[in-house]
């Protein structure tokens, strides 16, 4: 088999693996990362730890709809193209009032 040959055979081999390898990481990580969260811990302390497992972080601030106060929200978040999961964080005062793992696919 020629070298041209073999470096196709792993580039199709890479193509074909990364995919479900990289959703199931996804998974286990904000999985693993939403059940170690606690109601009351420090919001700072779960963006650093979120940075530390290569997650990704969105934030939504509080607002007032309608007269009612809305908490702020974080987002901590991986996967890849077509599934993705989500944790989401409720948070007032800088500390976690809530939290809810979701995905979208």
């Amino acid at each position: 088999m020629s070298i041209g040959k073999r470096i196709a055979l792993v580039v199709l081999i890479g193509i074909v693996l990364y995919p479900p390898l990289k959703i199931y990481w996804a998974e286990h990580q904000v999985t693993a990362f939403c059940n170690d969260v606690v109601v009351g811990a420090s919001v700072e302390e779960l963006e650093r730890a979120a940075q530390d497992h290569w997650l990704k972080i969105g934030k939504i601030p509080a607002k007032t709809m309608e007269g009612k106060p809305s908490p702020a929200k974080l987002f901590i978040w991986e996967g890849f193209v077509f599934r993705r999961w989500f944790c989401e964080i409720s948070h007032a005062n800088g500390k976690v009032e809530s939290k809810h793992i979701f995905d979208l696919d």
